[in-house]
Formats: structure tokens, sequence, C-alpha cells
């Protein structure tokens, strides 16, 4: 394994111990935080396909 991949994978590592200390309210929060997100990108018109006739 070269040393980009283990400092990705260290990087994986610790993120995923960050989210594990978190408590059950503040990974809730989290949560809504990505779901407004979400709503955002899928409202965007950038993401809206035109509808073309074949």
């Amino acid at each position: 394994m070269n040393d980009w991949m283990r400092k990705v994978l260290d990087s994986k590592r610790a993120a995923r111990r960050r989210l594990r200390a978190l408590s059950f309210s503040e990974k809730l929060k989290l949560l809504e935080k990505l779901r407004e997100r979400s709503l955002e990108i899928s409202r965007s018109p950038l993401r809206r396909r035109e509808n073309k006739k074949v």
C-alpha cells in the first residue's frame, strides 16, 4: 500500500471515530443538514434535464 492510500484510510478511520463519538442528538443534527443539502441540490436548475424529443 502506498503512502497516499495509507493517508486516505487513516483519514477515513479518524472521521469514523469522530462520528462514533457524537451524541445521538448531534448525529440527528448532521443528518438534518445532509437532508437539507440534498433537497437544495435536487431543486437546482442545473440538475433538471430538458425533455428532448428523439
